[in-house]
């Protein structure tokens, strides 16, 4: 009965590979919104803050999205350590206005998490936060079941009042092999047909990047892949037109250390080989927005072999080039000076221009810095 079973999903979702193929090619990107650049000051601006974390003595992986109210709402996860039993899903609200996030609470929890699914759960990994075409707040985490990260599914929970109240958590089908192996970690992005595209990755067997495609109820009818091999995984895609997108990943091969780079000029029915960069990456996941009327902004680990080092780069030729204008946080120069992990960052722009960065902070807080574009401008 189970090998029939397992025959049975991997042959429906061989249909689903076949569908995608002999359909018609797929809507293109919704591109960046304008952000409403009048209301955002003309005085360079620059903040930062860590946000509240009475919970848990390790925290990681931080995602954030605008919401109503002059608001932002992240999430990230916390516990005694990383991959622990005792890890859950926290979420804290910024005011833009107050400049000040509220007490964190729990969101999502092991044993939550495992009712709802109806299956046993060792852990709880990454969370992403995104919307869908109707406005919805979708948040998607990463589960195990069985063995390491390899052996993750990705879930997800929908809110329709903004993050005050969420579905119970579903198990998306992303895979015909026993349904594992699908991590997320960059930001998902719309489809003019009103598909959500979700970039994941997998560490089973290889270590490779996809971009897997949700309808409108959230269920996956289709994904591309994005590079081959045992050395690419979390993916950031950043589109510029309905047509042409960039996207990043985290390296984890053989030296020279560099972030990886993918293009697509058609919605991202087909993407180029995967390329080396001239930037380091230290086996560390990136972030990346490309800035309203501007240039493309990249976050990353400055360094090859640690993630002490986390910078800013600007392109002003959508990743072609790149050139470092900030050093977020990195060695101080003083022998005294603690060796910390800034790490995973998240990076966005909100409607009047501000950007937002949340990062790991020595895995045991999550920091946000605020900036404006006069700040960034000076850094050029």
């Amino acid at each position: 009965m189970r090998w029939g079973s397992l025959a049975a999903a991997a042959l429906v979702f061989g249909g689903l590979y076949v569908r995608v193929l002999t359909a018609p090619p797929p809507a293109g990107f919704v591109p960046p919104q304008a952000a409403t650049l009048a209301a955002s000051a003309p005085t360079p601006r620059y903040e930062a803050q860590l946000l509240p974390n009475s919970s848990a003595a390790s925290v990681h992986s931080a995602t954030a999205a605008e919401i109503s109210g002059g608001r932002l709402r992240a999430f990230w996860y916390g516990g005694s350590r990383e991959g622990a039993s005792d890890v859950a899903l926290y979420s804290s609200v910024y005011s833009l206005r107050q400049k000040d996030w509220s007490p964190e609470r729990a969101v999502v929890t092991r044993e939550f998490a495992q009712r709802h699914l109806q299956r046993t759960l060792r852990k709880l990994g990454n969370p992403v936060v995104g919307r869908d075409a109707k406005g919805r707040l979708c948040l998607y985490f990463v589960s195990v079941s069985v063995g390491g990260w390899a052996g993750s599914a990705v879930n997800l929970m929908v809110s329709e009042d903004e993050g005050e109240n969420w579905s119970p958590p579903r198990r998306l089908i992303t895979s015909p092999f026993f349904n594992i192996s699908t991590l997320v970690k960059g930001a998902p992005l719309l489809f003019s047909d009103g598909d959500v595209g979700l970039p994941v990755y997998h560490e089973f067997l290889g270590k490779f990047g996809e971009l897997l495609r949700l309808d409108a109820g959230g269920h996956a009818i289709g994904k591309t892949r994005l590079s081959w091999g045992k050395s690419s995984l979390q993916p950031v895609i950043v589109p510029r037109s309905e047509k042409e997108a960039v996207g990043f990943m985290r390296y984890s091969g053989d030296p020279p250390n560099r972030i990886l780079i993918v293009r697509t000029a058609d919605g991202g029915v087909h993407w180029s080989p995967s390329a080396k960069t001239a930037l380091p990456n230290p086996n560390a996941a990136i972030g990346s927005v490309l800035l309203s009327g501007g240039p493309l902004l990249l976050v990353f680990n400055n360094a090859e072999e640690d993630r002490e080092d986390l910078s800013l780069a600007l392109s002003t030729d959508f990743g072609n080039t790149w050139r470092v204008v900030h050093r977020l946080e990195g060695d101080s120069g003083s022998a005294q000076a603690p060796v910390r992990e800034y790490s995973y960052p998240w990076i966005m722009q909100d409607r009047a221009g501000d950007v937002h960065l949340l990062y790991t902070w020595g895995r045991s807080r999550i920091k946000h810095v605020r900036f404006n574009r006069a700040w960034l401008e000076g850094r050029s």
